[in-house]
């Protein structure tokens, strides 16, 4: 029996060694935007109607979408819908995005570093940041999530490892 639990040990240990990760080297906030692994891309034409970009961020279940064909002419979020179009008796499917979206958005280049790409989200208020080419292209997007997953996954242990601090005090038990 006590082989047993020997042997369920010694798998267990396996394991939990199995899927870590050896940092190569240090994380930093210098590091570029290129090693992010970058939220999914949706652009659509300048015209599509609200309607079209809301049924995009539903299927598609992204934030935000990038307008333009060859340029970046512009970025509307999930934001957009709510601060300039909820409530308003607006019909979606008559409205089109050009005249609703942020024109000419604030772009970040695939080698400006984590903590410009930071600075730049926190300065503008931004969740999303266009990432262009050198030709003004949009190649990618990069979100404030994206860059706290990158650092989380080398700092897992810190951060799955931190005890859990109840936002409020429990008067009951739970479930009765």
């Amino acid at each position: 029996m006590s082989d047993l639990i020997d042997d369920e040990a010694q798998q267990m240990d396996e394991k939990e060694f199995e899927g870590e990760k050896e940092m190569e080297e240090a994380i930093s906030v210098e590091d570029p935007i290129d090693v992010l692994t970058l939220q999914k891309m949706i652009i659509v034409p300048k015209g599509t109607t609200i309607q079209a970009v809301v049924e995009k961020f539903q299927a598609e279940g992204v934030a935000c979408v990038l307008i333009g064909d060859d340029s970046l002419d512009g970025i509307f979020t999930e934001r957009d819908v709510i601060m300039k179009l909820a409530g308003k008796g607006l019909d979606y499917h008559n409205e089109i995005v050009d005249d609703y979206m942020t024109p000419a958005p604030e772009s970040l280049e695939g080698g400006d570093s984590i903590a410009f790409a930071l600075n730049r989200m926190t300065e503008g208020g931004y969740r999303h940041i266009p990432v262009v080419d050198a030709k003004g292209k949009p190649v990618g997007l990069v979100g404030v999530l994206d860059i706290v997953r990158h650092l989380a996954e080398y700092f897992s242990q810190d951060v799955f490892n931190l005890p859990p601090s109840p936002l409020r005090n429990q008067v009951r038990a739970e479930g009765g």
